[in-house]
């Protein structure tokens, strides 16, 4: 299992270091088919959390206290509300519910507009649209680990490329700590998913460190797209269409 996570966050963190999101839609749709979701789930919260402190670093001349605090705080209270719909639902619902997110985002990104060129204004009616985008998408994380859709596809709508990267990075950190603690409180995260994550941390450094470094280099859209496609078949597979 070490050798397929480490594999697994390996890719999935080429992601992260070039977008700023990704390993979730990619960490517990592919461990999930060897695992039960509600194992899978909790591990993955804690190795994101592990995961954004040195991206939180990377991003740093990006970030927004004033922007990016209240987006988090939503993003949070959605992750707690969304833990207990893990716990009470079945785990095939939850499963279903997985791959119709994936397979959202996926058909998403190939029509996506766009990005900006400049972010909006701060004003009190972006702040609200940022946090509903966030709340709601904290709470899908909560619930199937994986696919704030709202959030996903808000921020790419309305912020440039680097400060898109600052928020999702800013939101997770302190999405996926509130995640951990709330998988802790409920028994959900236990030893082994701990030691398993710090055992996985050779892929995530690894996967990071090539993200970042191409991040400058390839087009944002083509790699989004390529994204995307990937994201089919495990959604298929989920929703047990195949």
């Amino acid at each position: 299992m070490t050798v397929l996570a480490n594999a697994v966050a390996l890719f999935a963190f080429v992601v992260k270091g070039l977008a700023g999101f990704g390993p979730a839609l990619f960490i517990v749709p592919t461990l999930s088919l060897v695992s039960p979701l509600k194992t899978v789930v909790p591990y993955t919260a804690f190795l994101l959390f592990l995961a954004n402190l040195p991206m939180l670093y990377l991003v740093r001349r990006h970030l927004n206290v004033r922007r990016d605090l209240p987006a988090a705080l939503a993003y949070a209270l959605g992750i707690a509300l969304g833990t207990h719909a893990l716990i009470a639902l079945p785990e095939m619902l939850l499963k279903k519910a997985l791959g119709l997110v994936l397979l959202g985002f996926a058909l998403w990104i190939f029509f996506r507009p766009s990005e900006p060129s400049k972010p909006p204004k701060e004003t009190p009616g972006e702040t609200l649209r940022l946090g509903l985008a966030s709340f709601g998408g904290g709470f899908l994380v909560g619930m199937v680990g994986a696919g704030a859709l709202p959030f996903l596809i808000y921020v790419p709508l309305r912020y440039p490329k680097n400060e898109a990267r600052a928020l999702f990075t800013a939101v997770f950190a302190l999405g996926t700590l509130a995640w951990t603690l709330s998988y802790a409180a409920t028994g959900l995260l236990r030893l082994e998913q701990v030691k398993l994550a710090f055992f996985t941390l050779p892929g995530v450094l690894l996967g990071l460190g090539l993200g970042n470094a191409l991040a400058s280099t390839l087009s944002q859209r083509a790699f989004a797209r390529a994204l995307g496609g990937l994201l089919v078949l495990p959604a298929l597979k989920l929703l047990g269409l195949f």
